[in-house]
C-alpha cells in the first residue's frame, strides 16, 4: 500500500513539475513531510537532490522511494516522476503538429503555472516566525541587483553570504 501512495505522490510531483527545479520543491515537502519523512530529512533530502546530476523531483523521487522500499520503490518512484511529462512531451508534439502551435505560444501559456509554483515554494521555505530583518533586506537587495541590472546571479549568491557574514562580524 505504501509503494502504491509513493508511486501515486511522485506521479502528481511529475504532473506538475514542467517547471521544474525550485519551483518543485514545495510540491514535494507537502508529498513527502511528515508521511514518509519529517523536517530534518527533507532538508537533507533536498540538499542531496540538489548536489546529485538531475532533476530535483527525479533525485527525491529516487531516494524517498529507496528509504521506504528498497530498489523497487526507487525505480518504481523514478518511473512514475517522468511518466507523465514524457507523456504530455509526445502528446504536446502530437497536436502541436496538428493544430500548428508555436512553441513561443506554448512556452507563454505554461509561465503562469510555473510562477505559482515558485512563489509557492517560496512561501513554504521561509522560516517560520520572526524572520530576520537583516537576511530580508540582503535577500531584497540581491533580487533587485540581480532583477534591475546585468549582474550574475552567481555574484549576487556570493555577495549575499559575505554581506551576512560581514554583518555578523561587526554585530554581535
Amino acid at each position: 500500500m505504501e509503494l502504491l501512495s509513493i508511486i501515486w505522490s511522485f506521479f502528481k510531483i511529475g504532473f506538475v513539475s514542467f517547471g521544474g527545479g525550485w519551483s518543485i520543491v514545495g510540491l514535494i515537502k507537502t508529498e513527502v513531510v511528515p508521511r514518509w519523512i519529517d523536517e530534518s530529512g527533507f532538508s537533507s533530502l533536498v540538499a542531496i537532490a540538489q548536489s546529485t546530476p538531475g532533476p530535483v523531483a527525479l533525485n527525491a523521487a529516487t531516494m524517498v522511494g529507496w528509504q521506504r522500499q528498497g530498489i523497487l520503490g526507487a525505480v518504481l518512484a523514478t518511473l512514475s516522476v517522468v511518466t507523465f511529462p514524457v507523456l504530455a512531451i509526445c502528446l504536446t508534439g502530437i497536436v502541436g503538429k496538428r493544430l500548428k502551435v508555436r512553441g513561443p505560444e506554448l512556452q507563454e501559456s505554461l509561465k503562469t503555472g510555473t510562477l505559482a509554483m515558485m512563489t509557492m515554494t517560496l512561501w513554504l521555505l521561509l522560516p517560520r516566525g520572526v524572520i530576520d530583518p537583516v537576511l530580508a533586506a540582503i535577500g531584497v537587495g540581491s533580487f533587485a541587483l540581480v532583477a534591475f541590472t546585468k549582474a550574475s546571479p552567481l555574484w549576487a549568491i556570493f555577495g549575499a553570504g559575505a554581506a551576512n557574514v560581514a554583518f555578523h562580524l561587526l554585530v554581535p
